[in-house]
Parts: structure tokens; C-alpha cells; sequence
């Protein structure tokens, strides 16, 4: 009797490599995705989002002076008691889920398609500009990138540009 379930368990298996469900796709979904993570990350090994972002502060001259990128996602040190009580990890998870739908979302673009019509730009771009803001009070531009980083044990690989935005007045 146990073959017989053994037997039916390969052949639904077999069934879910060859079958390709549809994708659902639509506007009103953009209202659930906060609440779902991304799991493309069990996809494949290789190149990950990150989000650097830069502000630029005006100086006497009425020009921009521009600040170094800055990676928003920095690594926070563990302890113990974080095991219990974690909102400040559990936010920044929720923020790289927020910038790995924006890669899904970039990638899966038509081509010639303006970014700037997601939702997910909306709202990295929003979180940029309270990043910024916390940081650099006076600032009155911001711009930020989504690199793709590939890295291995020794420190970065490579590093692709996916997007650059405009420079965006402070809201």
C-alpha cells in the first residue's frame, strides 16, 4: 500500500514540474503585497538588491553638492534578547522585502516601461526620502540606485547599476 502513495507522490511531482501555473497578475494586488514576503530569494544563487541612496545639500552658490551613496541596509549586530523582541530587524526585513519586489517588479517590465508608474518605486522612493530626511535634515534632493550585488566570502564580485532615479525634489 505505501508504494502505491510513494508512486502517487512522483507522479504529482512530475505533474507541478511540467504544468506552469498561470501568473496572477493586477493593480488591486499591489494593496496585499506588504503582507506576503518575496520568496524569489530560494529561486537561485547569484546576484541580490540592494538600495544605496544619496542626498544633496544646497550650498551658498545655489549648486547641489551631492553626498557618497549610501547603502540603506546596513547588517545590525545580534544578541540575545533580540530573539524575544526584534521590531527594529523586523522592520528592515520588511523594508528588503519592499526593495525585492521592486527588482521583481523591474524585472519582469516590459521593455521601455517607466518605472515610475509602480507601485513599489512609489514607495522605495517615499523611504528614501525618510531615510534622507532622518539624516540629512537640509537636504533638498535625493536620487537612489538599485544595484544588484553578487557576492561571495571575500566581499563583492560584481555590481550591476538595474536603476538609477531622477533627482527627486525634497517633498
Amino acid at each position: 500500500m505505501t508504494i502505491y502513495w510513494v508512486i502517487a507522490y512522483f507522479l504529482v511531482l512530475a505533474l507541478t514540474l511540467i504544468y506552469k501555473t498561470p501568473i496572477v497578475q493586477g493593480p488591486w494586488l499591489f494593496l496585499f503585497r506588504s503582507f506576503f514576503p518575496n520568496w524569489k530569494f530560494f529561486h537561485a544563487v547569484g546576484y541580490v538588491p540592494h538600495l544605496y541612496a544619496r542626498a544633496a545639500l544646497a550650498n551658498p552658490k545655489a549648486e547641489l553638492t551631492w553626498t557618497e551613496w549610501e547603502h540603506l541596509y546596513p547588517r545590525t549586530s545580534q544578541s540575545f534578547w533580540q530573539l524575544f523582541h526584534n521590531p527594529v530587524t523586523n522592520l528592515g526585513l520588511a523594508q528588503q522585502n519592499l526593495i525585492d519586489h521592486f527588482w521583481a517588479d523591474l524585472n519582469d517590465a516590459p521593455e521601455g516601461c517607466d518605472p515610475r508608474q509602480f507601485v513599489s518605486y512609489q514607495m522605495v522612493a517615499h523611504f528614501v526620502q525618510g531615510v534622507l530626511k532622518h539624516k540629512y535634515p537640509e537636504h533638498s534632493h535625493t536620487q537612489f540606485e538599485l544595484r544588484m550585488l553578487l557576492d561571495n566570502a571575500s566581499g563583492n564580485v560584481h555590481t550591476h547599476v538595474m536603476l538609477t532615479s531622477p533627482e527627486e525634489a525634497r517633498l
